[in-house]
């Protein structure tokens, strides 16, 4: 083989020999994109052990090893955030909570209406099906590409100084409230709202700042404020709950390939509504036996002070009706359908309290 023929062999070995380290290059750094995953929530928190931590687990599983996340040990800042730390980078998968930064989300608000259900279940599943057919079109993030949404159980009252047997026995009370449908209410009744994150509560407890905390019974044992809490008003149907939603950074998203995208979607959405749904109550319900244990009085609203809760809200309702119909939705005919959805899901819900 004369040196000219050779050389031309040998270069074109190479220019083979390249290209099979630029295809398997590149194959190695799909199976190897792994997305970080920050959060507020405490590890032994039930969201978090039956819920988030095992769907965030499962990316490598569904995806066949081509995306994985990372689930950081601690989380970035206050709660409020965390909408900023996804859309600049920070993190590149998170929970936010709307209400927590007011202005920026409105139709999320009708997954915390009162009186709707003592089931997270149905009320989260009932969201999702909600949000896809009315919600999602209107876009209301930006940056940031949705997994996921759910809600937790009822949220009730919660004090440390009197039982409530009234209206009026509210009155002069400072509870926490975790957003604006809760703190209008809140103001109706006579109540004092000071708003705060869930991981801000126990400090306001336990220097007197609030007498208490609207907050699902989950919450009380979760973030251990059972030590300031003597006394629990339970309203059928709970008299907020609070809207969570699941965000990947947008760009992040664009990069994933088609067959990822598919494969993360039908691994979230609905599927995932059911498990944090049922996490939520299962939560809720361990929460009920702490709650009894500590030997907190618990009781039902009265009738009369549930028809007068009732009748304060008509005007709060309006108001997102209001707004609502300015993003598009007709607010009447969505809740109609919302509460429809709900009653069916109450029927097949898994953990029942």
């Amino acid at each position: 083989m004369s040196k000219k023929i050779l050389t031309t062999a040998l270069l074109a070995g190479i220019s083979l020999l390249a290209l099979v380290v630029n295809i398997f290059s590149a194959s190695t750094v799909r199976a190897e994109t792994t997305l970080r995953f920050a959060t507020w929530d405490p590890v032994a928190h039930e969201i978090r052990r039956l819920a988030m931590d095992p769907y965030l687990r499962a990316y490598g599983k569904v995806t066949g090893g081509s995306v994985k996340v990372n689930i950081l040990v601690k989380g970035l800042g206050a709660p409020p955030a965390y909408q900023d730390f996804i859309v600049d980078g920070a993190i590149d998968i998170a929970n936010i909570i709307p209400a927590y930064t007011p202005g920026r989300f409105l139709l999320h608000k009708i997954a915390e209406f009162p009186f709707l259900t003592d089931s997270a279940e149905a009320r989260t599943v009932a969201y999702w099906r909600i949000h896809e057919k009315y919600f999602a079109k209107v876009g209301e993030a930006k940056g940031m590409h949705l997994l996921n949404l759910y809600a937790h159980g009822p949220g009730m009252i919660h004090n440390s100084k009197r039982e409530i047997n009234s209206i009026a026995d509210l009155k002069g009370l400072k509870l926490r409230v975790s957003g604006d449908n809760i703190a209008a209410l809140a103001k109706s009744m006579g109540v004092t709202p000071i708003f705060a994150p869930i991981t801000k509560v126990h400090l306001l407890l336990s220097k007197g700042v609030a007498d208490g905390a609207f907050q699902a019974h989950e919450g009380v044992k979760n973030f251990k404020m059972g030590k300031y809490v003597r006394y629990t008003t339970d309203v059928p149907g709970g008299l907020y709950s609070t809207v969570f939603q699941t965000y990947m950074n947008q760009a992040k998203w664009d990069g994933l390939s088609a067959k990822d995208k598919k494969l993360i979607s039908a691994h979230s959405g609905e599927r995932f509504a059911h498990i944090a749904g049922q996490a939520w109550d299962i939560a809720d319900r361990e929460a009920d036996v702490y709650l009894k244990k500590l030997g907190v009085q618990m009781k039902p609203a009265t009738p009369k002070m549930i028809a007068a809760m009732k009748k304060m809200w008509v005007p709060i309702q309006a108001e997102w009706m209001k707004k609502a119909a300015a993003k598009g939705i007709d607010g009447e005919k969505v809740l109609a359908e919302y509460k429809a959805e709900i009653a069916k899901l109450e029927k097949t819900a898994k953990i029942k309290r």
